[in-house]
């Protein structure tokens, strides 16, 4: 019988202590969407689950998660001495500590000095061997990598409950996290995301999705994360479309300039996007 583990996931959006008015408000919408997957998956598979979303306000000695067997950490490199410090933290309580995240894939080598495992891409099979392998790797860590991005993610549905735990933590402007797609066609030598191919989730999904939210919210706003959004343009809006009349949604997306043309800008207003960044 396997066993069941606790498990704490930690996704850190800041690389320490903040009382700034812009992380009050802001940091608890910045968090990242494949630690709130992990913290699915590893539900499906049995275990018990904290998550915690660190944005600078909580008190890590009281925030951090008691008596668990495994602790993965999301961590960009601005937090990376954070992540470091906490796994030598854990470890030495003889917990298991796993790093992912931008700093994981980018980094992975100087991580492995750090933590047990260390996470490039990631899909549910990967993280089902962590958790059946959950033992301290050492003098090394073991570093662990699927050959591409998963083909598909838990929905928001199935993330709400660490969706909403974390937008508590937002005073007054609630984004909900959600990605359309991953990877990017360009292959632009300074962009990290161009040597990932690229590739659409489920329209269906996403449609699902915005139609849930409008169970929780009035007007729910959502910032995608998706690397270059709108690239299958037409199967983006009808999705959007067929979830909602026209202006239920506030959006903020990220995109080229060869999708933002007139045109499609047009569309993208008349559909709730108020707001997106162009990427040349």
């Amino acid at each position: 019988m396997k066993k069941k583990l606790r498990v704490g996931i930690i996704d850190l959006v800041c690389k320490g202590p903040t009382n700034t008015l812009w992380g009050r408000i802001m940091h608890a919408n910045l968090a990242s969407i494949m630690p709130q997957v992990v913290a699915t998956w590893c539900e499906q598979e049995g275990h018990e689950v904290k998550m915690i979303c660190y944005t600078g306000q909580e008190d890590l000695t009281r925030e951090l998660p008691g008596g668990v067997d495994l602790v993965f950490i999301s961590s960009f490199t601005q937090a990376a001495l954070l992540a470091y410090s906490l796994s030598h933290f854990f470890r030495r309580k003889g917990i298991v500590t796993v790093l992912g995240g931008p700093h994981a894939r980018c980094y992975p080598d100087d991580a492995c000095r750090y933590f047990d495992f260390v996470l490039g891409f990631s899909n549910k099979a990967t993280i089902s061997e962590v958790l059946n392998n959950c033992v301290p790797q050492r003098p090394e860590g073991k570093y662990l990598a699927a050959d591409r991005q998963p083909l598909e993610l838990p929905g928001v549905e199935e993330r709400w409950k660490f969706i909403s735990a974390t937008l508590k933590k937002a005073p007054f402007l609630k984004l909900v996290p959600m990605i359309g797609s991953m990877g990017c066609p360009y292959t632009c030598s300074f962009c990290i995301d161009s040597t990932v191919p690229y590739q659409p989730l489920d329209f269906q999904s996403m449609r699902k999705d915005l139609e849930f939210l409008l169970t929780k919210f009035k007007r729910p706003f959502v910032a995608w994360h998706d690397p270059n959004f709108g690239i299958r343009f037409q199967e983006n809006m009808e999705a959007i479309e067929a979830a909602t009349s026209k202006k239920n949604f506030r959006f903020i997306a990220e995109s080229s300039l060869t999708v933002l043309t007139e045109k499609h800008l047009k569309v993208m207003q008349e559909n709730g996007f108020f707001r997106v960044v162009a990427r040349s």
